[in-house]
C-alpha cells in the first residue's frame, strides 16, 4: 500500500496521554496540534504540543472532547495530517474514523469499519466464534428486556454480568448472583449505558468466579503482517477499572499463555484489523481456560509495561503504520513474530488523586507541591501534575503514572515501591499508601490476585495517613489565627509525668477474670479500707472539661496511674458522653481508647456508666444492640458495668443488668438521688424508698449497689443515714458517687465511710471539685491512720495529680465555667443552678424530680 508523509498531528485527548502522544511525534519530526476544554484552559498538556486551540465552547467539560464536527472542522483549518485519540473520548467511536476518513484526514487507528466491528461487544463476539475462540456463555444479540435478562441469567446460571455493547472503562456493568437481582440491574445499565455512551443495548454472560484478567497486545500494519507484543496481567480491578498492571503474565500457565497469543492474533487476522490493539482474556484460575470478552481497539493506559518488557515503542509504532509503514520498518523493529524478545518485568501503578480511606472519592484542588522519584529502570507519564496545578473535579483522576522494569518480579515490586514512595504530592490525596499496600502483598508478590482481589482483601484499606506534617501544621495555626486572631497564645512546659516504679503483679482485674465477680464482691465486703474509684479517665474530665480530653493525655499518664493507684477498686474511663464527643469533636474511637489503656494498665478493673437501655447514646435501643454492646464492652475491657436510669426505672435497666451477668462481669446496679431524707416534709423520695429500692437491684442479681449523687444533694448526715440503713438491709457492697458542687462532698464521703460504706467515686485533686467529684488527694489524707485508711500513697498520688494539673492548661478553651461553689446550692436542697454539666444537661428528669416535693 502507499506510504503518506505525516507532517502534522491533532491529538484528540488531554492529560497524560496527550502528552505521551506528542513525545512520540517529536521523536519522528512530526508538528503536534492539541485541543482543550475550557475547563482545561490551565492543563499543562496544551502546553507540550506545538500549537493549541479550544474546542468546543459552550458545551459541557466531557461534551467538548466529544465534538465530531468541531474537531474535524479545527483540523482541516489548521492543515492537519493525521488525528490521534489516545484512549477514552472517541478513541473506539467509528463515526470519528469516518468522518477523519471522509475529510482526507488520517484516523491513527484501525479502518472505521474494523472499529465499528471490534469496539461493539457483539460484534467482536461473533468474529471470536468465527476464528473458534472460546468465548465465556452469553447473548449474542442485544436484551429487548429485563423478562429476557432473567430468562438468559437462568439458562447460563449465576452468577451473571450484565454488560453495555458499547461500554468501557468499568462502566455499564453489574453483576447479579440471584434471580431477583436481575431486572433492577438491567434498567440501571440501560440507563447508565444511554447517558455515558449513547447507546443502550444491553447484553449478559456467564460471570467467572475469581479469574485473572489477561490481556494481548496486538500490532499490525497495512500489509497484512499481525504479531503480538506478549500480554500483560490486568487482574488488579477495582469497580472494572485496572489499578496496577504487570508484564509478562508469569503466574499463567505457560501453555495458556501461548493459546492467549495465538487466539489474539487469530482474531486480528480475521477482521483485517490494522494498527495497535489489544485482546482481552479471562483465565479460570483452577481449570486454565481462557475466554475472549473484547478487543480494545485503541492504545491502552497500560501500554507502558509493554513498552518496558519489549523495547518497542506502541504510539510511534502507531504513526508509522498509519504513514503506510510495515511492521519490519527499522523504528519499529518486527521482521517476524519470531524477533520478538521480552525481558524482564515490568509494573504500571497509576497515581490518582482518589481517597481510598473514602471509598476512592476523586479529591481535587491546587498542588500545592510536587516531587517525582525517578532512577534506573523508572519510567514517569505524567499528565497534570506539578506544583501549583489545579485538579479539577471534571476529568478522571489520573496523575502519573508510574512504570518500573527490573531483572526479576520481586526485585520490580521493590523498585515501584521505592519509586512510589518518592513521589510527594501535597494539596490533594493520592492513592499511593493504598497502590503501596497491594505490591507489599504477599498474593501480590505471588502472582495470587483475581479481578475482585481488592474488593475481597480489606487489610488493603489499612492506609497511613499522610506525614505532611509541615502543611497540617500551618493550616493548624491559620485556622487559628483566622478564627481569633487576638487569642492569647500560651505556651506549657512540659507535662510532670508519672512513671510506674514498682512492678505491677497481679491485681483486682485477675481475680476477677480468674475467679469471677462473686468472688471480688466477697473480697469487697472482706475489707476495711476504704476503696475507691478514680474518675479523673472519665466523669471528671466530663464535667469539667466538656469531655475534650483526648486518648493521648489518658495514655502517657496510663503507666503510671497502673502503679500509684494499684489498691483502687476500679478506674472509670468510659460511658455516657465520651462515645460521642470522641467519634464527633476529638475524632477518636472509643474503644481503641479503651483497648490501648488495657494495655498500659492491666492490674486494676475498668468500670463504665451505662445508661439501661439507652447505653451510651440518648434514644432507646433495641434488646439485642443493647447485649451485643455489652458484650463487645466487655471484650474490649470493661470490667465493672454502673447500670442506671435517671428515674429508678427497673425495666430500663434489666436488659443491661442481665447481659451483664451473663458475660461474667460485676454488675453495679445503680440508685439515683434526690431529695432529702433528712427533711420529713419531702415524703416522695424517703429513706424506705431507697431501701426498698436496693433490696430489689439485689434481688435482680447485682453484685454492688450504687448511690449516684448526680448534683451533691446527699448531705454528710443524710449519707451516714443512708449508708448505715443500707448495710443493715442488704448484704452486697456499697458505692458512693456523688459530684462536689455543694462543696460538701468530701464530709460526705467521709460520713458514708463511717456508716460502712465499701467503695467511693473521687478524682485527683487537679481534676476534683465543683462539678466533678470530690478530691481523691483530700479524702485519702483525711482517712490515713484510721480505720478506713485507702492504703494509697498520698505522695505517688501527688504525682498524679500533678500531670493532670498540667495536662488540663492545654484544656482552657473548655474549662470556662464555675470557679468557686455556689452558696445558694445547699441552701435551696436543689442541684446548683448554674451547674454547666452533670446536674441539668445529663439528667433533666432527676433536676425536676428533684424540685418536685
Amino acid at each position: 500500500m502507499p506510504e503518506t508523509k505525516i507532517q502534522k498531528v491533532l491529538v484528540a485527548n488531554r492529560g497524560e496521554i496527550a502528552i505521551r502522544i506528542f513525545r512520540a511525534c517529536y521523536d519522528l519530526g512530526m508538528h503536534t496540534v492539541a485541543i482543550y476544554s475550557a475547563e482545561d484552559t490551565y492543563s499543562t498538556f496544551r502546553t507540550r504540543a506545538d500549537e493549541a486551540y479550544l474546542i468546543g465552547e459552550g458545551k459541557s467539560p466531557l461534551g467538548a472532547y466529544l465534538d465530531i464536527p468541531g474537531i474535524i472542522n479545527l483540523a482541516k483549518r489548521r492543515g492537519v495530517s493525521a488525528i490521534h485519540p489516545g484512549y477514552g473520548f472517541l478513541s473506539e467511536n467509528p463515526a470519528f474514523a469516518k468522518a477523519c476518513e471522509d475529510n482526507g484526514i488520517i484516523f491513527v487507528g484501525p479502518p472505521s469499519d474494523v472499529l465499528g466491528k471490534m469496539g461493539d461487544k457483539l460484534s467482536a463476539k461473533e468474529i471470536a466464534k468465527a476464528c473458534n475462540v472460546p468465548t465465556v456463555p452469553g447473548c449474542t444479540e442485544p436484551l429487548r428486556d429485563g423478562d429476557e435478562a432473567l430468562e438468559k441469567a437462568v439458562s447460563f446460571g449465576f452468577p451473571v454480568i450484565l454488560k453495555a455493547a458499547a461500554g468501557g472503562g468499568g462502566r455499564g456493568m453489574r453483576r447479579c448472583d440471584k434471580p431477583e437481582e436481575v431486572k433492577p440491574a438491567f434498567d440501571l445499565v440501560r440507563s447508565e449505558a444511554e447517558k455515558a455512551f449513547g447507546c443502550g443495548d444491553i447484553f449478559i454472560e456467564k460471570y467467572l468466579v475469581d479469574p485473572k484478567h489477561i490481556e494481548v497486545q496486538i500490532l499490525a500494519d497495512q500489509h497484512g503482517n499481525v504479531y503480538h507484543l506478549g500480554e500483560r496481567d490486568c487482574s488488579l480491578q477495582r469497580r472494572y477499572q485496572k489499578v496496577v498492571e504487570f508484564a509478562p503474565a508469569w503466574s499463567v500457565p505457560q501453555e495458556t499463555v501461548a493459546a492467549l497469543r495465538e487466539d489474539a492474533v487469530k482474531i486480528a487476522k480475521q477482521v483485517g484489523y490494522v494498527n495497535a490493539g489489544t485482546v482481552e482474556f479471562l483465565v479460570d484460575q483452577s481449570s486454565g481456560q481462557h475466554y475472549f470478552i473484547e478487543m480494545n481497539p485503541r492504545i491502552q493506559v497500560e501500554h507502558t509495561v509493554t513498552e518496558m518488557v519489549t523495547g518497542i515503542d506502541i504510539v510511534r509504532a502507531q504513526l508509522l503504520i498509519a504513514e503506510g509503514k510495515s511492521l519490519d520498518y527499522p523504528e519499529i523493529g518486527l521482521t517476524c513474530q519470531e524477533d520478538l524478545r521480552i525481558n524482564g518485568y515490568a509494573i504500571q501503578c497509576r497515581v490518582t488523586t482518589e481517597d481510598p480511606a473514602n471509598n476512592f472519592a476523586p479529591d481535587n484542588g491546587k498542588i500545592t507541591a510536587y516531587r517525582t522519584g525517578g532512577g534506573f529502570g523508572v519510567r514517569l507519564d505524567g499528565g497534570n501534575a506539578s506544583t501549583g496545578t489545579v485538579i479539577s473535579p471534571y476529568y478522571d483522576s489520573l496523575l502519573v503514572k508510574v512504570t518500573c522494569h527490573d531483572t526479576t518480579f520481586p526485585a520490580v515490586c521493590h523498585k515501584s515501591i521505592r519509586a512510589l514512595n518518592e513521589v510527594h504530592v501535597r494539596g490533594v490525596k493520592t492513592n499511593i499508601p493504598f497502590v503501596t499496600n497491594i505490591l507489599t502483598h504477599p498474593a501480590f508478590i505471588a502472582g495470587k490476585c483475581y479481578t475482585k482481589f481488592i474488593d475481597e482483601t480489606p487489610e488493603l484499606f489499612d492506609i497511613v495517613d499522610s506525614r505532611d506534617r509541615a502543611t497540617r501544621v500551618l493550616k493548624y495555626i491559620a485556622a487559628i489565627q483566622v478564627a481569633n486572631p487576638n487569642a492569647e497564645r500560651r505556651e506549657y512546659a512540659t507535662p510532670r509525668f508519672p512513671v510506674r516504679k514498682e512492678p505491677l503483679g497481679p491485681g483486682l482485674k485477675q481475680m476477677l477474670d480468674e475467679k469471677g465477680p462473686d468472688a471480688v464482691k466477697q473480697w469487697i465486703l472482706d475489707q476495711k479500707k476504704l476503696l475507691i474509684t478514680d474518675t479523673t479517665m472519665r466523669d471528671a474530665h466530663q464535667s469539667l472539661l466538656s469531655t475534650r480530653m483526648r486518648s493521648r493525655d489518658m495514655l502517657k499518664g496510663a503507666e503510671g496511674t497502673s502503679d500509684i493507684l494499684r489498691d483502687c477498686f476500679s478506674l472509670e474511663m468510659w460511658g455516657g458522653a465520651t462515645f460521642d464527643v470522641a467519634y464527633r469533636f476529638l475524632h477518636e474511637s472509643p474503644w481503641e481508647r479503651l483497648r490501648k489503656l488495657r494495655e498500659r494498665i492491666p492490674n486494676i478493673p475498668f468500670q463504665m456508666l451505662l445508661r439501661g437501655g439507652n447505653l451510651v447514646g440518648y434514644a432507646n435501643y433495641p434488646d439485642n444492640l443493647v447485649r451485643a454492646f455489652i458484650a463487645e464492652a466487655a471484650k474490649y475491657g470493661i470490667d465493672v458495668f454502673r447500670v442506671f436510669d435517671s428515674l429508678n426505672w427497673i425495666p430500663a435497666m434489666e436488659v443491661a443488668m442481665d447481659e451483664v451477668l451473663n458475660q461474667g462481669k460485676l454488675l453495679e446496679a445503680t440508685m439515683c438521688y434526690t431529695g432529702d431524707i433528712l427533711d420529713p416534709k419531702r415524703d416522695r423520695y424517703t429513706l424506705q424508698y431507697y431501701v426498698d429500692l436496693a433490696k430489689e437491684l439485689e434481688k435482680r442479681g447485682a453484685h454492688i449497689l450504687c448511690i449516684k449523687d448526680m448534683s451533691g444533694l446527699l448531705k454528710p448526715y443524710a449519707a451516714k443515714k443512708l449508708v448505715s440503713t443500707l448495710k443493715q438491709e442488704i448484704g452486697i457492697p456499697i458505692h458512693f458517687h456523688t459530684h462536689d458542687t455543694t462543696g460538701n462532698q468530701v464530709a460526705s464521703i467521709l460520713m458514708a465511710a463511717e456508716a460502712g460504706v465499701d467503695i467511693v467515686d473521687a478524682a485527683v485533686s487537679s481534676m476534683s471539685g465543683l462539678t466533678s467529684q470530690p478530691s481523691l488527694d483530700a479524702v485519702v489524707a483525711a482517712l490515713q491512720g484510721t480505720e478506713r485508711d485507702t492504703g494509697l500513697d498520698l505522695q505517688r498520688v501527688q504525682e498524679l495529680s500533678n500531670y493532670y494539673a498540667d495536662v488540663r492548661l492545654r484544656y482552657s478553651a473548655f474549662d470556662q465555667g464555675l470557679k468557686t461553689t455556689p452558696r445558694t446550692s445547699t441552701a435551696t436542697k436543689s442541684p446548683a443552678v448554674s451547674t454547666p454539666t452533670c446536674s441539668r444537661r445529663w439528667f433533666p428528669s432527676v433536676w425536676a424530680a428533684a424540685s418536685t416535693k
